[in-house]
């Protein structure tokens, strides 16, 4: 199973910091990926990147990663946007940091339990 994230209104740095966050994890360590796009015109770089992709397969990842992205926003300025897409089920997750509801734990529990091959 891959999840994907998606940070609306955050920057290169963003993802970097995330994934450091992540890999700092040993349930995360060697499992998540930044993806970059194509490279601009003229350019020899691999692009920006637009994503991270987690390896969560089985056994609770989701909700690890659930509890680590949650402590991870709570450190981000407010006009952060967080998608979580779980690719095998199609179900997406989107947190803005600005509006976060009071239940934002329960609701990346809820996909991401939903998301744990078994």
């Amino acid at each position: 199973m891959e999840l994907q994230i998606r940070i609306d209104g955050g920057a290169a740095d963003d993802y970097v910091a995330l994934t450091e966050y992540l890999n700092g994890s040993r349930d995360f360590r060697g499992r998540v990926k930044q993806v970059t796009g194509p490279p601009a015109d003229g350019k020899l770089d691999g692009g920006i990147i637009e994503m991270l992709t987690v390896a969560a397969g089985s056994g609770g990842l989701g909700v690890a990663l659930t509890t680590s992205v949650n402590k991870w926003l709570e450190n981000r300025r407010p006009d952060v946007t967080v998608e979580v897409t779980a690719t095998s089920k199609k179900r997406t997750v989107k947190v803005d940091v600005r509006n976060a509801p009071p239940n934002l734990l329960e609701l990346f529990r809820d996909i991401m339990s939903n998301t744990d091959e078994r």
